[in-house]
């Protein structure tokens, strides 16, 4: 039989990290409630697990005398004194933890991940066969960080992600089975947040173009990288349709002065997502136009199926 330290120390281990920035003090609390009120453990019986916790879960860590405040304010808590001294309630495989909130639970599904492979040469050339675009573009994705390769449910795919985002698509270009049996064609990694993608490119560049989903990011950077164009550009694609930049006031402020081009998809949820694109970024200061896609292209990618076509709205894009 575990004694309750170990049973304590254990179940710290599986409890989300505290990021500063990122729900850092809530998750502390969590770790410190725990120890106080599910565990039932006196400040000084659970100083040195919190402290122990501390150093290979907080980015930064907290100083002794904050913990000491964490586990006072945490043992004052209305949470229920022993509530994780029941076997079930601290058993190992119980690895989400009482009272985890919806920040600190995304964080959790992140750590799960797998890890994000560098993409060889056949990958690339089947990710710009299914795309309808050259190998160039796909490895221009892949260099700057935006395009890697991962197995999900099984299957090999290739993987579109910035910071807390990741979309993962089939290489095979077959869609995913949701579990009642329906069928997706992307699919957002568990703990995925974010609004916006590409930012990581933007730099100083005086122009800017917008495209809708995370596809597009790829599709924006194949017209890139098959036309000549005036000035330099960055592209940014919103993760859906339903982003905002309410989600990413930081992002809107950088584009103050800056020239943004729209290229909404041709549906009502993209025309209504431009509109409110536009408005927000001629309020924050920048300069906005949008530019519309041809008639029969719901999207860019459906450019890319005859570029010869659509010349004319390939070289627009980045003028």
């Amino acid at each position: 039989m575990l004694t309750i330290q170990e049973r304590a120390a254990a179940y710290l281990e599986r409890m989300p990290p505290a990021i500063e920035g990122s729900g850092g003090h809530s998750a502390t609390f969590n770790a410190a409630a725990a120890l106080t009120r599910g565990f039932a453990m006196t400040e000084q019986d659970a100083l040195p697990l919190l402290m122990a916790w501390n150093q290979t879960h907080c980015q930064p860590p907290w100083t002794e005398s904050e913990l000491r405040h964490k586990l006072r304010s945490a043992a004052s808590s209305t949470r229920p004194l022993g509530y994780l001294l029941d076997e079930a309630g601290s058993r190992p495989d119980n690895t989400a933890p009482d009272f985890e909130s919806e920040a600190e639970k995304k964080a959790r599904q992140r750590k799960a991940w797998p890890q994000f492979k560098h993409l060889k040469p056949a990958g690339i050339k089947t990710i710009a066969d299914l795309r309808h675009m050259l190998p160039d573009a796909v490895d221009l994705a892949h260099r700057w960080g935006f395009l890697r390769g991962a197995e999900i449910e099984g299957q090999r795919c290739f993987i579109i992600h910035e910071g807390t985002f990741a979309q993962a698509r089939r290489l095979d270009g077959q869609p995913f089975t949701r579990s009642d049996g329906t069928k997706i064609k992307a699919k957002n990694l568990p703990g995925s947040t974010g609004a916006f993608i590409g930012q990581h490119w933007l730099g100083d560049t005086q122009n800017v173009l917008l495209v809708e989903g995370v596809i597009g990011l790829l599709e924006a950077l194949a017209a890139f990288a098959l036309v000549n164009m005036a000035g330099s550009w960055s592209i940014i694609a919103a993760t859906s349709a339903s982003s905002r930049f309410a989600r990413d006031p930081a992002l809107l402020a950088r584009l103050k002065g800056r020239s943004v081009r729209i290229i909404p998809d041709a549906d009502e949820a993209g025309m209504d997502a431009a509109a409110s694109w536009l408005a927000d970024l001629e309020a924050a200061g920048a300069t906005v136009d949008a530019l519309p896609l041809p008639d029969g292209c719901k999207d860019l990618g459906a450019i890319f199926t005859n570029p010869a076509a659509h010349e004319t709205t390939l070289n627009s894009l980045f003028q």
